[in-house]
């Protein structure tokens, strides 16, 4: 084989290579992505701003606590403390490396019964006062809004305020087998 021929094979193999290199990155930690895990807290180390889950399955998980972490603790937003054997619900950011949290609902008390769901605004029907919002399995659910709150970048915010297909975390209280929704929360950049 001569040279050329070489020079040519090695080419299309770092060609090759290099693409698969950069799809690999590119689906791995650089893409961020939101998710809701629940569980009991095992441990809280505040020093390193951070706690461990043990899952519903049983999977240990270190979480970090953001900076701006709001603790909803038998119904009331705030900074309260984390502490062990708390029965969670937490929407985190996550990558393949990290996981933060950013909402930690504490199921306990008044709030024994909240769950946490994430998806977006699909329409708001301001006359009948009625907001209808798309899960992440694209499943829809509607919800009354007159006893419910919503937050804008953590601000107190009217619901005529919304924009179709943003994205919303979603604060639900199940009694029996009705659920009613507590409060929505979108983060605008």
């Amino acid at each position: 084989m001569g040279f050329i021929a070489r020079r040519e094979i090695m080419g299309r193999l770092l060609l090759t290579g290099g693409f698969a290199a950069l799809l690999l990155l590119c689906s791995s930690s650089a893409r961020c992505s939101e998710s809701i895990v629940a569980g009991k807290v095992k441990a809280v180390d505040l020093a390193k701003h951070e706690f461990v889950l043990v899952e519903t399955s049983g999977k240990e998980r270190v979480i970090k606590l953001d900076e701006n972490v709001v603790i909803n603790r038998g119904g009331r937003d705030n900074s309260t403390e984390l502490k062990a054997k708390d029965a969670v619900m937490v929407h985190c950011d996550s990558t393949a490396v990290t996981w933060t949290a950013m909402y930690i609902l504490v199921q306990e008390g008044e709030s024994a019964n909240w769950s946490l769901d994430r998806g977006n605004i699909e329409k708001y029907d301001s006359e009948n006062k009625v907001i209808i919002y798309a899960d992440e399995r694209g499943r829809s659910y509607r919800y009354p809004t007159m006893d419910a709150k919503l937050f804008i970048n953590r601000v107190e915010s009217k619901f005529e305020s919304i924009k179709i297909g943003e994205p919303v975390l979603v604060l639900l209280k199940k009694a029996g087998d009705r659920t009613t929704l507590k409060a929505m929360s979108i983060t605008r950049k």
